[in-house]
């Protein structure tokens, strides 16, 4: 039961195209491309704690985070906009 609740989604959120979606967890972030269904990118809960909600701009790698879940590491009245092009963390 608690694995159950440490890997839970708190929101999926689909891009305005719905070419891909993302997942915001108790374990951090996870980006997916729709077709061919495919991993594209991951924030791990040590760089962001558990994620209450995340949109992704379009097919960018520009990311809307918001706090929530068990372990934030953020707000849940604050956002964060990382871009990871330039890191090359994510590449989406």
């Amino acid at each position: 039961l608690i694995m159950a609740q440490q890997r839970g989604v708190n929101s999926l959120r689909f891009n305005q195209d719905q070419s891909c979606f993302c997942c915001a967890m108790e374990t951090g972030v996870r980006i997916y491309n729709v077709e061919p269904l495919m991993e594209k990118g991951h924030l791990d809960h040590e760089q962001v704690g558990s994620v209450g909600l995340v949109e992704m701009l379009h097919r960018s790698n520009l990311l809307a985070i918001v706090g929530g879940g068990g372990n934030p590491k953020f707000s849940e009245i604050s956002g964060m906009f990382p871009s990871y092009r330039k890191r090359g963390r994510l590449g989406v």
